[in-house]
């Protein structure tokens, strides 16, 4: 009996060592080459050109002066900070942060300027390829509109001076963001001073407000400034198109256009800076978690690791930063999706750290298909160079045009989505990634197109 006893006491006792044991492995198990390399990527310093626009697009709407403007987006985000730690901090810690901290202090727009709705008689990003179409219908009611958004149109020049977006306030789910939706009002401007005789100015205005998307795009430090920059780069591209297949094949163009619809670096035509700002809200989040699971029972330690959460996340976000996705954007390839390790609770680096596993698993489809969006501001931008290329050209039908784009420069050339004539011949065409089976399009000029 007491040989039995001592054996099971044995056994037990074994076995709880077998489990700190293991308890420790995972504790102190070290993120994965893999993860290693997806860190240094999201964390690698990296400079930005020119100013910060934020102060501009957080006051886009105020009829102020710069200075007076600076002043408020100081204030606020001190006051922001200020409710972040003494407000929303401790009641996240707490679990009741919804309930307990209330309203973050809002932007300092002037609400007697700002219009908050969208007009109907304006021109969306969605369908600036038809834009010109829905201003001749009432060009009355688009320049009405647009008479009450003076204060945002004279902004444009002051945006365009920009080189960089960087938010000033701490990077969380309750930080509020500068209302980017206006930024299309701009093309209804454009579209109406082509139909009223002024292509000139026209052209000068899609070519800056190009730029200003362009920039937002490639140095912005969230997804949602990538993602406005791309939408606002393809519209003015296209409404750009637009307005030139209506003009005669000597109409000069502005000098900034061809810095505006140059063809997309690798670098550029990657969403790694808005990854790394996505990473920046998730290692804020892993600080208060931590401070979170500090001040809670001591069990709480073995369910959530901040590292190792930080790792997992990092692996999924980083895939745009590393040279594989750079190199298959340079080729024009469809970036292919990374293929991460499926979590389990028992694998080393989720025993001590199941909460984390489960979040990572649950955010990290949300971000696939972000890097196709912007392939195909790039894929746009390289049918637009071919438009202009073949501009001005003796091309009297469908078999011609062919047999020029045949002659494309290698620059515009992909062996992965090759230019196509229209079936109806009247612009060029390339297969979209972020939707496939669609085909991205451009209006060729009049001279072009003709039969």
């Amino acid at each position: 009996m007491g040989r039995t006893l001592g054996r099971v006491v044995a056994g037990v006792v074994g076995l709880v060592l077998l489990v700190l044991v293991a308890l420790l492995v995972s504790w102190v198990w070290p993120p994965s080459a893999a993860q290693q390399r997806a860190l240094a990527a999201l964390e690698a310093p990296h400079d930005l050109p020119g100013s910060n626009a934020y102060v501009t697009l957080a006051t886009l709407e105020m009829q102020a002066p710069l200075v007076h403007r600076q002043a408020q987006v100081d204030e606020h985000t001190r006051r922001f900070q200020a409710w972040y730690d003494d407000s929303y901090a401790p009641g996240f810690i707490r679990g009741d942060a919804e309930s307990e901290a209330g309203v973050p202090p809002p932007l300092p727009v002037d609400g007697a300027a700002r219009t908050p709705t969208a007009d109907p008689a304006l021109c969306g990003f969605r369908d600036a390829a038809t834009c010109l179409e829905r201003v001749r219908r009432a060009p009355e009611a688009v320049a009405a509109a647009l008479a009450t958004r003076a204060p945002l149109l004279s902004r444009m020049d002051e945006l365009a001076a920009h080189g960089h977006y960087r938010s000033p306030l701490v990077q969380a789910p309750p930080s509020p963001w500068p209302a980017l939706g206006p930024l299309a009002v701009p093309l209804g401007a454009h579209a109406l001073a082509h139909v009223q005789g002024d292509s000139a100015r026209a052209l000068a205005g899609l070519c800056r407000d190009a730029g200003s998307g362009r920039m937002l795009m490639a140095h912005g430090d969230n997804l949602l400034a990538t993602m406005m920059g791309i939408a606002m780069l393809r519209a003015n591209a296209e409404l750009f198109a637009a307005v030139l297949a209506e003009l005669p094949a000597d109409a000069p163009l502005p000098s900034g256009c061809a810095t505006a619809f140059a063809p997309l670096s690798a670098d550029e035509a990657v969403v790694c800076n808005g990854m790394r700002g996505e990473f920046a809200m998730q290692q804020r989040f892993a600080l208060l978690m931590d401070r979170k699971i500090e001040a809670g029972p001591r069990s709480g330690r073995l369910l959530y690791n901040g590292r190792k959460t930080l790792a997992r996340q990092a692996e999924a976000l980083a895939w745009p930063c590393l040279p594989a996705a750079r190199q298959a954007v340079a080729e024009d390839r469809r970036v292919p999706l990374p293929s991460l390790p499926a979590a389990a609770w028992w694998q080393p680096q989720c025993l001590t750290n199941a909460i984390g596993c489960i979040l990572s698993e649950i955010a990290g489809p949300a971000y696939t298909g972000y890097l196709y969006r912007e392939q195909d501001a790039a894929a746009q931008l390289r049918l637009l160079q071919a438009v202009l290329w073949m501009r001005g050209q003796a091309l009297q039908d469908a078999e011609a045009v062919s047999a020029r784009l045949r002659e494309l420069p290698a620059g515009l050339r992909s062996a992965h989505r090759p230019i196509t004539l229209s079936a109806d011949g009247t612009a060029l065409e390339t297969p979209a990634y972020a939707r496939q089976g669609q085909v991205l399009r451009m209006p060729l000029p009049l001279a072009a197109s003709s039969p």
